[in-house]
Parts: structure tokens; sequence; C-alpha cells
């Protein structure tokens, strides 16, 4: 059975010595009901995973002792996911997935047949438990990073701020010939990017601005996929490219 995973920001951790405070140490100690000379796997949300044991619980926190390092399981490849919103559970799915598959950012994007509208309010709430879900999705498939949700922004924004020297792709029904797997041959760089349009598809004045903005229009397959399904297999083949798979 896979050992517990916590945690543990970098300024938490002194040395061999850990603490953990919270909501981590609340599910450590009465949750799962660890104790006193149990091991624990820990991850600083960064690029380091750690095996560690319990010298002391008091007071809602744990102090312990890090037994050694475990090795990371950041990827070398750099990869954002620009998806369009999609209503409710499916969009926590997706987060989920992306997560587990290995996407290092997911932006959420309004694009012009996008039907999911927040407020500013409801933004701030559903980001803390779009994190959550990150947070979880780390902890379940043992990456030592964390995978970071951003606030939604309109596709037209996202366009003018992409570096010159990343690769943008850009999944579009009505290309039928340039296939992920050309577009990323002889890329060299790191930073990829992958825009993934809302459940209508992309509108087609859409497409020309993203063109100009560097981004490279590419075909996923010959059956038109769910927006959340979309995502994952596009993030899945970018990565295969790179090695990852």
């Amino acid at each position: 059975m896979p050992m517990a995973r916590f945690l543990v920001p970098p300024s938490s951790i002194r040395g061999t010595s850990f603490r953990l405070s919270g909501s981590e140490a609340h599910h450590a100690l009465h949750v799962l009901r660890k104790k006193v000379g149990d091991e624990i796997d820990l991850f600083d949300g960064q690029d380091a995973s750690y095996r560690g044991r319990i010298d002391s619980a008091a007071a809602g926190e744990i102090r312990g002792t890090i037994l050694g390092r475990r090795a990371s399981s950041v990827l070398p490849i750099h990869l954002t996911l620009f998806q369009a919103l999609t209503r409710g559970s499916k969009w926590e799915w997706l987060l989920e997935k992306a997560g587990e598959v290995g996407v290092e950012r997911v932006v959420p994007v309004i694009s012009r047949r996008t039907l999911i509208k927040l407020e500013a309010g409801q933004a701030r709430e559903k980001l803390k438990r779009w994190n959550r879900i990150a947070l979880a999705a780390s902890k379940q498939c043992g990456r030592s990073d964390v995978m970071a949700v951003e606030t939604p922004q309109p596709f037209a924004g996202l366009l003018g701020v992409l570096e010159p020297s990343s690769l943008s792709l850009i999944p579009w029904e009505k290309e039928s010939e340039r296939t992920i797997q050309a577009a990323c041959r002889g890329y060299q760089g790191k930073k990829i990017n992958l825009f993934i349009g809302p459940e209508g598809g992309w509108d087609p004045s859409e497409i020309d601005p993203a063109r100009r903005a560097g981004a490279i229009p590419v075909r996923l397959g010959p059956t038109l996929l769910r927006a959340e399904t979309a995502g994952l297999i596009a993030a899945a083949l970018v990565l295969r490219e790179f090695g990852i798979y």
C-alpha cells in the first residue's frame, strides 16, 4: 500500500528536520491516525520529495526527521495548458487528470464560445478549490511539485504574452494536415503552450490572431473529442514527443 504523502513547504524544512502544521498535520493525525514513530512521504511542492519520520505531535503540529531524499519527479518540459472552461464536474475531472499526466500549469480560458461565466467572487472561491484538486492529484500520483491553476483569462489577452522562444500549439478541428508530432519536431526548447477550445470549438475568428501570435494549428485525430478529452490527449501526445511517455 502506498505511503501517505504530505506537503511540507521548503520554509518548514531545516536541515534534516521538518514541521507539519495546519490541514496537513490535521489530516495526518486525525484522519489517517499517524503517530510518533510512523514514517511518511513528504514533498515540498517544487522539486523535492523525502521520506520522513514523525518524532513528536502536539498542539496540532508534527515535528520529525527527514530520513532520505527521493528522486524528483519534476518533468524537464514546462507544459502550460490553456484550456477553455468546461462545465462543473468535467472541469474538475480535467484538472485532476492534467495533474497526473504532468501538466505544469493550467490557465482557464474564456473564449468566444465558452459557456461558463464566473463573477469575481465566484472565481476566487473556484480557484481555491481548483488548487486543492491539483494538490490532491500530486499526492495521489507521486509528483514532487504541484500543478498551478491560475485565474481565468480572456483568450485574446493571452495571445499577447506568449514568449517567442516557446512552442504554442492550438488543436483545431478544421486543421487537416499538421499533427502534434510534426509541430513538435525540431523544437529544442522546454516551454510548450497548448490551447484547447471550448465545447463548441474555437470560433474561426480566433484562429488567425492565434496564428499571428505564433500558435500553430494542429489536428488531434479523425474524430471530434470532448473539450476535456482533447486537453488530456493533446498534453499526453506533447509529452510523449519529448520522451516523457
